[in-house]
């Protein structure tokens, strides 16, 4: 590999390897001849000697069959070095690697495995799709979730969900190691969306069976084919859903903050906006990496949801409002259609000579529009150590400042932006004066 993989390195023998790697010749000679399988740290040793990635050294010709311990292990790292870096008791860590159990409390935890594997997120993903385990119990969740839609979704009377000491729903909780009321609020919400198709079948049937015109019956007919086509194909996606929940559900603070990039059109998509971070939370780091990009513009730090953020939001609304009823959710019309048309939200603004458009989120624009003392003074908001922005009640303005040692700050650029309170943004040109001085420091 040293010489045929990478030609511009020294030809090494057997013994100069051995030597180099701490071992002896036949060692060598047995990994090799695949007599013998290296331990991780001997992987990353032989690695760091023939200067390539441990996964390299892999048999990668079964690659999609990988576990997450295989994985590990083509990382070059062993079971106690990620439970140090990760700063989890072996217990959680082996439950992950063993049963692809991710901690509830840790809704960052794929992330940070993938940090520290120094790997892609979806091999990590793939890999825990591959366990035996994870496989074992989407068949057995398809099992106890067919029981329970059959339960409770024909059952007459008002929609009241699983009852709370249904065993299939209590086994159902155990298996994804979950509280048996969380579970219960997911699968009223997932066999409530099942009644609704069930209530609109029942409905074409009784038409197909007791209309007195004839079209109308024929029409009723394959609708009642085609409600049980969805019915069932939903029923059959309940599994996949509730392992990919159960592995990136986010807490309640950071499900709203994922609904604010959402609501004011902060996505990875065609010419999306990036929402000032500072203006979003004051700890960026709750916001999970693979759900949300971050990127610095002269020195102002913005985020947006990415791809992966813009689909979990869409496909998961629904669970969350079920399981945090108070929070704000995502606006599936109203500034969403209006992004779409490209009309820009209010507090929409840009910086000089950068063309991404930043946005504050609503519910920090709100807060400052509403004050009362806003009409007669404007407030003054540092982005950067060189930007400030000025929040008026209908307007904004970015003026970007010079700062020389020893001087008061020197006006360079301002960018006016203006807006009609309810509709979108609109650029408004540059403002020959600036709008607002820097606050005092």
């Amino acid at each position: 590999m040293n010489v045929y993989a990478r030609p511009d390195r020294q030809p090494m023998t057997a013994e100069e390897l051995a030597r180099v790697v701490g071992t002896t010749k036949a060692q060598i000679l047995a990994y090799e001849n695949g007599h013998r399988v290296p331990d991780p740290q001997r992987i990353r040793a032989l690695a760091r000697a023939l200067r390539v990635h441990p996964m390299v050294l892999m048999n990668r010709q079964r690659q999609e069959d990988w576990e997450v311990a295989d994985v590990r292990r083509a990382c070059g790292l062993r079971a106690e070095d990620v439970v140090s870096r990760l700063g989890i008791s072996p217990k959680v860590y082996r439950r992950f690697e063993t049963e692809g159990i991710v901690p509830s409390r840790r809704p960052r935890f794929l992330d940070e495995v993938s940090r520290t594997f120094a790997i892609p997120r979806r091999f990590l993903e793939q890999a825990l799709d591959a366990t035996p385990a994870v496989k074992g119990r989407r068949r057995r969740v398809k099992e106890l979730v067919t029981k329970l839609a059959e339960t409770y979704v024909p059952a007459p009377g008002p929609w009241q969900g699983p009852a709370p000491d249904d065993p299939d729903l209590v086994e159902l909780a155990t298996i994804y190691g979950r509280p048996l009321t969380r579970t219960r609020r997911v699968m009223t919400y997932e066999l409530g969306e099942l009644r609704q198709r069930y209530v609109r079948t029942m409905r074409e049937h009784v038409i197909a069976q007791f209309d007195t015109d004839r079209e109308r019956q024929t029409s009723a007919q394959y609708a009642v084919v085609r409600w049980n086509d969805i019915f069932a194909r939903d029923l059959a996606r309940i599994p996949s859903r509730l392992e990919a929940f159960h592995r990136n559900a986010q807490p309640s603070d950071a499900w709203e903050l994922l609904t604010d990039l959402y609501n004011v059109d902060a996505v990875a998509r065609g010419e999306g906006l990036w929402a000032v971070a500072k203006f979003l939370t004051e700890d960026a780091t709750v916001l999970p990496t693979h759900l949300v990009e971050q990127r610095s513009i002269e020195g102002v730090l913005v985020c947006r949801l990415s791809k992966a953020g813009l689909g979990h939001v869409s496909r998961f609304a629904g669970l969350y409002a079920a399981l945090y009823p108070v929070t704000r959710k995502p606006a599936r019309t109203g500034r969403m259609a209006a992004a779409r048309k490209g009309v820009l939200p209010p507090g929409t603004f840009t910086l000089s000579n950068h063309p991404e458009r930043l946005v504050i989120p609503q519910p920090y624009l709100e807060k400052v529009v509403s004050d009362d003392g806003l009409s007669a003074r404007a407030r003054v908001v540092e982005l950067s150590q060189r930007h400030f922005l000025t929040i008026n009640a209908n307007s904004m303005a970015v003026a970007a400042f010079t700062l020389p040692s020893g001087n008061a700050p020197i006006h360079d650029q301002v960018t006016l932006i203006e807006w009609e309170e309810g509709e979108g943004a609109s650029p408004g040109g540059s403002n020959p004066e600036p709008a607002g001085e820097p606050p005092s420091t």
